[in-house]
């Protein structure tokens, strides 16, 4: 099965350009947060513009550039530390904090991920299918011309891989 994984377009434009190299995660209003987990090792990244700093856009169709694998996975529990990787990525810091501190766990979901880049981009129409707030979902299969370059690496992904745990 393809998985695709909702994410904001500024971070998908961030990691396309090796700005970031870390996915961060709490859960979809429809989701627990152990439904959010970065379970999958490789997926598609769905840019969206919903949670864009406020914005409440739908997205016409998915413009999919990027797939991911996952280097590591796992939990971070402090916000001190959060604190120390927010400035290396294209998140929002006030809506980070609001949802570490959402429910009853103080915890967001990490993943340090490698980007691959796809040519052509794999344009996805938004069906109800692909609606909701939720982070995961069962996609097609890619397009069989699509191929892939690996984002290359850059120091802020060497510092981002520094400051997880």
């Amino acid at each position: 099965m393809t998985q695709g994984f909702k994410e904001l377009s500024s971070v998908c434009q961030a990691i396309a350009s090796g700005r970031q190299s870390v996915l961060l995660r709490k859960a979809g209003l429809r989701e627990s947060t152990a439904e959010s987990v970065f379970q999958a090792k490789s997926f598609y990244l769905l840019p969206t513009l919903y949670h864009e700093k406020g914005s409440k856009s739908v997205t016409p169709d998915f413009s999919i550039s990027l797939r991911v694998e996952i280097i590591r996975a796992g939990d971070l529990l402090d916000w001190s530390h959060i604190e120390k990787i927010l400035p290396l990525t294209a998140y929002h810091p006030p809506t980070i904090r609001e949802h570490f501190d959402s429910r009853n766990e103080h915890l967001l979901h990490f993943a340090h991920i490698r980007a691959f880049a796809l040519s052509p981009i794999w344009q996805l129409p938004h069906t109800p299918a692909l609606s909701g707030c939720r982070s995961w979902f069962d996609l097609p299969s890619p397009p069989a011309q699509i191929t892939e370059t690996a984002v290359p690496e850059t120091s802020t992904i060497r510092q981002i891989a520094q400051l997880l745990p």
